[in-house]
């Protein structure tokens, strides 16, 4: 459940609110070349998102992004670690966190919308299915799918409805686990089932409207 005081906080439109989503990363071990580290991370989402994910191998993504495998596994323990880290960092710098405002439904909005079209890209869409479908065969793989890149996507939206509570827009007794996952199965449905139905900036509406009822909270 979210734990929001009454009423909207006295400095919560005069103070500044960390972005949705900014996670800080401790640094660990040697410094890395940006520049190397980059083209590895590059060279995973490209070959992932034009291969099945068993079938691009760390020898291909070396060859790809034009360095040494010791490159690769000094810092990547496996294959699975940094190809996860890759599409979750392709994802942040295509959708930068987003800034809260005074509207909370319209950031919730917003932010399902930029996530919508981020994922009707076809080399970012072919990689998550082939990565969810991994995932179906490898429980230590799916573990990892969720702490890297579910859990990522689940935060980001908790943060947005935290602060709705803060400003008051929001219901005070939502529980905030079943939200998140209710609106992102919205979402997953339709871009795994096969239906051809969209999700575009409609659709990011259409869901939106559809919970307001429910989560708005009451004068």
């Amino acid at each position: 459940m979210f734990d929001c005081h009454e009423g909207i906080p006295e400095n919560v439109m005069t103070e500044q609110i960390p972005p949705y989503g900014l996670r800080e990363k401790r640094s660990q071990g040697r410094p890395r070349s940006a520049e190397t580290r980059q083209a590895i991370l590059d060279a995973a989402v490209e070959l992932v998102g034009a291969r099945e994910y068993r079938d691009v191998s760390i020898d291909a993504i070396a060859a790809t992004a034009r360095v040494g495998k010791q490159s690769i596994y000094r810092w990547w323990p496996s294959k699975a670690d940094l190809v996860l880290e890759a599409f979750t960092e392709h994802s942040l710098r295509r959708m930068p966190p987003l800034v809260p405002s005074a509207d909370a439904f319209a950031d919730l909005e917003a932010d399902l919308a930029r996530f919508f079209a981020f994922m009707r890209n076809d080399l970012v869409a072919k990689g998550v299915r082939s990565l969810i479908a991994e995932a179906q065969l490898d429980p230590e793989f799916r573990a990892k799918l969720y702490d890297g890149v579910h859990h990522v996507r689940c935060e980001a939206l908790r943060r947005i409805l935290r602060h709705g509570c803060a400003l008051g827009q929001f219901r005070r007794d939502l529980d905030e686990d079943v939200l998140a996952h209710v609106i992102h199965g919205a979402f997953w449905y339709r871009f795994l089932s096969g239906t051809r139905q969209p999700y575009d900036d409609g659709y990011a509406r259409d869901v939106v409207a559809l919970l307001r009822p429910g989560i708005e909270a009451q004068p």
